[in-house]
């Protein structure tokens, strides 16, 4: 089976998030995938097998090194990468677990996907919750339930960065939510919101660049700056950027960039 290293959301190597990508020739047990993930033991690896005969169809699956999950942006860019610039195909179109459509082109270098969007609600979390994320005094706090994901708006960048939570008491907090995104407003001309991403949940304390929280995050910010297109920068420590242009109320498309930097062969047998 080859494998790919693939950092997503990034022009360089060693920054953004990386992935691993799975090229299936048959097919192999869920199980099987799950201990794959394990083995690399990257925030989550992608499973590609094509399908309809058709070299620029695939079905593809989501494993962190703990779980399946429904859908996984950064992995998703990273199979696309893929397909698109290594294997050099004119376009992609994946289809996951759950039968969600996902496509992809080439923009020069980089590539052009569309995701789904997804809505939120209001929400109250639990006063542990906010301390053990060190959140005083949030504007906002939304959850997409489709993601089980929180979404926390705070004051500035500068709270953003200096948050650090308790990773083993979050876990204790709450049995509802699988992600917990905090997001503020830029101040500089380069992009127009920031945010951090953490998933202890699901076994990853912080993911450098997340895919499907911007998915969420772009209507929540479209609706505060009263517009459909953004450039959007992940502070982890690796980092990430990807511009956002909302099509319509069910579609974004993502523009950003890969680098594929492991290349390799596992025996599974």
């Amino acid at each position: 089976m080859k494998v790919f290293i693939i950092d997503a959301f990034t022009d360089e190597a060693f920054k953004g998030n990386p992935a691993g990508v799975c090229l299936l020739e048959s097919e192999i047990s869920v199980e099987t995938m799950q201990a794959i993930a394990n083995e690399l033991n990257l925030s989550e690896t992608a499973f590609l097998e094509q399908t309809n005969n058709c070299d620029t169809d695939y079905s593809v699956r989501y494993f962190t090194p703990t779980v399946e999950i429904d859908f996984c942006g950064h992995a998703t860019l990273a199979s696309a990468k893929l397909i698109l610039h290594h294997l050099q195909k004119p376009f992609v179109n994946f289809t996951t677990s759950h039968n969600l459509k996902l496509s992809a082109t080439s923009q020069g270098e980089n590539v052009k996907m569309k995701f789904p969007i997804y809505e939120t609600i209001d929400f109250i979390p639990t006063k542990e919750l906010y301390e053990v994320f060190g959140i005083t005094n949030p504007i906002a706090t939304k959850f997409a339930k489709d993601l089980d994901m929180l979404i926390v708006e705070v004051s500035d960048k500068e709270t953003l960065l200096n948050i650090k939570p308790d990773f083993v008491k979050a876990i204790q907090t709450s049995d509802k939510i699988k992600e917990l995104v905090v997001t503020t407003k830029s101040t500089d001309r380069e992009f127009d919101f920031y945010s951090r991403c953490f998933c202890p949940w699901i076994g990853i304390n912080e993911d450098p660049v997340t895919g499907a929280s911007h998915s969420v995050l772009a209507k929540y910010w479209s609706e505060i700056f009263g517009k459909s297109e953004m450039i959007a920068f992940q502070s982890s420590k690796r980092g990430g950027f990807m511009k956002l242009k909302i099509l319509n109320d069910t579609e974004l498309e993502v523009i950003s960039n890969a680098k594929i930097i492991f290349e390799g062969t596992m025996n599974v047998e």
